[in-house]
C-alpha cells in the first residue's frame, strides 16, 4: 500500500473539537525527529517525525508528522516514544491524537511536579 508523506498539523479534520468519524485511533512509534528550523530569537524549534503508524485494519506504514501548529499543549515526542494519533480512512492523513495525555504538555508538566510532590513527602534516604 502506499500511502502519501503527510501532513499532521493542518487541522482539517478537526471540526469543532470533534473527531470526524472517518478518523480512527492508531499509535505512531518515532523513529526520528529532525529540527526543520528555529525561531528568529532561537527559543522555538520547529519539528519533523520520521514514524512507523499502526491502525486497526490498516497495513503499517511509515510517515512523516509535523507539530500541531494551533495549539500550545503539546509536548514534542523523542526517538522510540509511541504516541497516540488519529488516521483518516478517507484522506489517508495521520496526525498527533491531542486527546492522548502523552501527547500534552499540561500531563507532563503535573506528572513532573507530581512526582517531586511524592519525593518530599517521602522518608530520608527512601
Amino acid at each position: 500500500m502506499n500511502h502519501p508523506v503527510l501532513d499532521a498539523a493542518s487541522g482539517r479534520h478537526h471540526v469543532f473539537g470533534k473527531t470526524k468519524k472517518t478518523e480512527v485511533e492508531g499509535t505512531a512509534l518515532i523513529l526520528a525527529v529532525d529540527i526543520v528550523r528555529v525561531s528568529s530569537d532561537g527559543q522555538t524549534p520547529t519539528r519533523e517525525f520520521a514514524a512507523d503508524i499502526a491502525v486497526p485494519d490498516v497495513e503499517p506504514f511509515r510517515t512523516k508528522l509535523t507539530e500541531p501548529k494551533w495549539t500550545a499543549d503539546f509536548w514534542p515526542p523523542t526517538a522510540r516514544e509511541t504516541r497516540g494519533i488519529l488516521y483518516d480512512t478517507a484522506t489517508q492523513q495521520v496526525r498527533f491524537d491531542m486527546k492522548d495525555p502523552r501527547n500534552s504538555f499540561k500531563h507532563h508538566d503535573d506528572a513532573k511536579h507530581s512526582g517531586f510532590d511524592d519525593l518530599l513527602k517521602g522518608a530520608p534516604g527512601s
